[in-house]
């Protein structure tokens, strides 16, 4: 539940650059066409940081106890 609270924004913010930068440049472009392309690349960047964002908490070596001079 913690790395949806990342991926969401990921999502939304890759949608609203993806339509930006299509209206932008690619004015000819259908606009169905445009927010399918956008859909699609905020879906695979969603699930692309939902796999990378994974918290690793076992793997973590402890903080040693030992103090060295």
């Amino acid at each position: 539940m913690k790395r949806l609270r990342i991926v969401l924004p990921i999502m939304i913010i890759v949608a609203f650059l993806a339509l930006w930068f299509l209206a932008k440049d690619y004015a000819t472009i259908p606009l169905n066409t445009r927010i399918l392309i956008a859909l699609g690349g905020s879906l695979l960047s969603g699930v692309i940081s939902y796999f990378l964002l994974r918290s690793e908490v076992d793997q973590i070596d402890p903080k040693p106890t030992d103090k060295k001079n």
